[in-house]
């Protein structure tokens, strides 16, 4: 078969484009999502707290971590304790460590049995600024508390 690299470009585009199409309904844009509406609420209100409730798959068991625009020593010191519930997720051998450096100012989730999800999508509405994280082997739901000071959104903590 002689194909043009132009048609096999479109050939190819049009048979990752479903594929790419069904990333943005994984579990890390649903957490990323959750957080961008209680950001924005958050902005919206005269309070300065919130807490966000994520629930993933029922019964699931899932790691989710959000990462800083940098990380520190005590970031690290996080990852480590966080990261062997993180790899017992892994996906066929497909393990991802949360203490991989490229992991910066993103959100992961874990979940048994399939790839990790990752997400930039909160940035523009709140930032961490340190790891959080929370491991829930029973799969349950998820709290993120955020914070606003000044006109900013932080992640403040994870349950």
């Amino acid at each position: 078969m002689n194909r043009s690299f132009p048609t096999l470009a479109l050939t190819l585009l049009a048979t990752t484009l479903p594929l790419l199409s069904a990333c943005s309904s994984d579990s890390a844009a649903t957490v990323s999502d959750a957080i961008v509406d209680g950001a924005n609420r958050l902005k919206g209100s005269g309070q300065t707290q919130t807490t966000v409730r994520i629930q993933l798959a029922t019964g699931i068991p899932y790691v989710l971590v959000v990462y800083p625009p940098f990380r520190s020593a005590e970031d690290e010191k996080f990852l480590e304790t966080i990261a062997p519930a993180a790899l017992e997720m892994s996906h066929a051998g497909a393990a991802i460590s949360p203490k991989s450096e490229g992991l910066l100012n993103t959100l992961v989730v874990w979940q048994k049995g399939k790839l990790a999800t990752f997400s930039g999508g909160f940035r523009s509405a709140a930032e961490a600024k340190q790891a959080l994280g929370v491991a829930k082997p029973g799969g349950g739901a998820a709290e993120i508390t955020l914070t606003r000071i000044g006109g900013s959104v932080y992640i403040t903590a994870i349950r």
